[in-house]
């Protein structure tokens, strides 16, 4: 359903070994923006709903809420340079991997700096 890269993982972990609270769980959500891209966000929660996928990958859990389940379905997370010194999580399809330019990655980035991840 969705990946995690090892280096997504390793920033994702180490995240959650300095989050306050114990037993978080990595949020993802994905919907359709009115341009037609897959708008993408991820973040830290201790609450869990009943209907919610629950995927472990990577050693990292992962909550998905059925509405994102169709567009996260096949995606990849990854942690990558964007220019010299600045990185950030982006999303992908998995058959659309970026080869030599990570921030023109379909479906953007997550900037950690706007209630996500990290």
């Amino acid at each position: 359903m969705i990946e995690i890269t090892p280096a997504a993982a390793e920033q994702i972990r180490a995240a959650l070994a300095g989050a306050p609270e114990p037993g978080l769980a990595l949020r993802v959500a994905a919907r359709r923006g009115d341009d037609g891209e897959v708008e993408y966000g991820m973040g830290f929660d201790e609450r869990r709903e009943q209907d919610e996928e629950v995927v472990t990958d990577a050693g990292i859990t992962l909550l998905v809420s059925p509405p994102s389940l169709e567009e996260i379905s096949g995606t990849v997370i990854d942690f990558v340079e964007i220019a010299p010194g600045e990185r950030r999580f982006i999303f992908y399809r998995a058959h659309e991997r970026p080869v030599d330019a990570p921030s023109a990655a379909p479906g953007g980035g997550c900037d950690c700096g706007k209630g996500g991840c990290g």
